[in-house]
């Protein structure tokens, strides 16, 4: 239990268990580098932007190399001039391609998932551009190891529903979440969790019951918070 009084694993796994499973899809099955530029696309971003978003992308490249290569503003209008933080997001992709190409001579993560787990994770890490919440989600899905992908908005739904402390920033909740979820259930952890962020209706109705006062504090904090995720 923390100091607070808040029970961590105890609400932890209350949450896991109200919330349902949703459907597999073409969010999980992806191919290595397509699921790091997916990664980063659903980070801080609804993942009906990021799927659509993800779609562009594939159509507009011949293959990743063409898009670690194109110009920034083009990278851009692949991605739509109202995506949540569109320049900055296309910076982070072109930035982690070209990383990869200049570790590998090539755009591929074949050599990634020859590692180790905990070696394949701080490949993925020290990415140039990678956010934390990406390179977790891709040690998650494709190396098979123990992650849980946490940015600003499952931070702040969190919070909000009184799971973690107010002051909790991206690093501490991460290592709360991954100390009271096993491995074996990080995948599914995962699906319910994204989906909750989903629900919007169900994060305006826990909004809602805050004070005007509350809610300005809130703000201020979750900006903060956003920034650390960066």
């Amino acid at each position: 239990m923390s100091t607070s009084g808040i029970d961590h694993g105890k609400k932890i796994n209350a949450l896991l268990r109200k919330l349902k499973k949703p459907g597999e899809d073409a969010c999980i099955e992806r191919e290595p580098i397509e699921q790091l530029i997916y990664s980063i696309l659903l980070w801080e971003a609804p993942q009906q932007k990021a799927d659509a978003a993800m779609k562009r992308v594939l159509a507009g490249v011949v293959d990743f190399n063409e898009l670690r290569v194109m110009r920034m503003e083009d990278v851009s209008a692949i991605l739509g001039k109202t995506y949540p933080r569109c320049t900055e997001r296309a910076e982070r992709i072109k930035a982690a391609l070209h990383e990869i190409y200049l570790r590998e001579y090539e755009v591929s993560l074949d050599n990634c998932l020859g590692l180790s787990k905990r070696e394949g994770r701080k490949y993925l890490e020290t990415l140039e551009g990678m956010p934390p919440f990406a390179a977790a989600r891709m040690t998650l899905l494709c190396l098979g190891g123990h992650a849980v992908p946490v940015d600003g908005r499952l931070l702040d739904r969190l919070i909000d529903g009184g799971v973690l402390e107010e002051e909790t920033d991206i690093e501490r909740a991460t290592g709360i979440l991954e100390r009271h979820i096993k491995a074996e259930d990080g995948r599914d952890a995962h699906l319910k969790l994204l989906s909750w962020v989903e629900d919007t209706k169900s994060k305006a109705s826990g909004r809602a019951a805050g004070s005007a006062r509350a809610a300005a504090k809130k703000k201020t904090k979750k900006k903060a918070r956003r920034s650390a995720a960066s």
